[in-house]
């Protein structure tokens, strides 16, 4: 717990900071684009093949088991399909007759142009959220308004970081976008193979960004070695998933 005088130090072109802060020295931020075009770039080098704007038209079945996929490309053969794709694993599962309620809570990414570096840490308040990106750009998150009215809450979080945040009177928009993070029905992340449906696995929760290094560990043991007993079973996909009748 930081007091203002603290804070102060920390985070100097703050104007009126509150009396008390909580400050996490160890959390840190990264960009989830920049990290995961690396980490395919590493795949790929690996041997991994990419294949981006890929439209999936269905399922390779025999018997109870999938393996492998129909793209508008053609077939891809799999031992194991892995869907971790948000919301869009919803729609996937659809086409075998299996429902996972998977709802869509949007957010707003906003990117302003700033001409100094005003934050230090990653500020988290009742009226801003903001950090900086790594070209120097600021970048806040922001809840999604009931109105739908985007435009104003990109205008009323400029306003907010001209008054709470010193050298910052020249900020402008560069950019707003709308992302749908993924959040299962009960809250709780969904991890595992689907019913008695063998060779289609699923991984999806919020936040996904900030879990996925830990998912990706925990599923890729799973997958490799056999069931990974750190993957709670309150996860697995069964509590959730509904099939439809005659499906399959």
């Amino acid at each position: 717990m930081l007091q203002q005088s603290d804070l102060s130090r920390l985070e100097p072109a703050m104007n009126a900071p509150p009396s008390r802060a909580h400050y996490a020295g160890q959390d840190g931020a990264m960009d989830p684009a920049e990290a995961t075009r690396t980490l395919l770039d590493k795949a790929c080098c690996l041997g991994a093949e990419l294949k981006t704007q890929t439209l999936v038209t269905g399922f390779r079945k025999e018997g109870n088991r999938i393996i492998g996929i129909e793209t508008a490309e053609g077939i891809i053969d799999a031992d194991c399909v892995i869907l971790a794709c948000g919301t869009g694993i919803t729609s996937l599962l659809s086409m075998i007759g299996i429902s996972l309620p998977i709802v869509a809570s949007p957010a707003i990414l906003l990117r302003y142009r700033v001409t100094k570096h005003v934050v230090n840490t990653l500020i988290s308040g009742d009226d801003i959220e903001v950090r900086h990106a790594f070209n120097g750009d600021l970048l806040a998150a922001e809840d999604y308004p009931v109105t739908g009215d985007t435009e104003a809450v990109a205008s009323d979080t400029l306003t907010a970081i001209k008054s709470r945040l010193q050298g910052t009177a020249s900020a402008y928009l560069l950019s707003q976008s709308v992302g749908q993070r993924p959040v299962p029905q009960d809250g709780h992340p969904v991890m595992g193979f689907i019913d008695d449906v063998t060779g289609i696995y699923v991984a999806v929760m919020h936040p996904g960004v900030t879990c996925a290094a830990t998912v990706g560990r925990m599923v890729s043991e799973e997958l490799t070695i056999g069931k990974n007993s750190e993957i709670p079973e309150s996860y697995r996909p069964t509590r959730l998933t509904t099939r439809s009748s005659g499906a399959y």
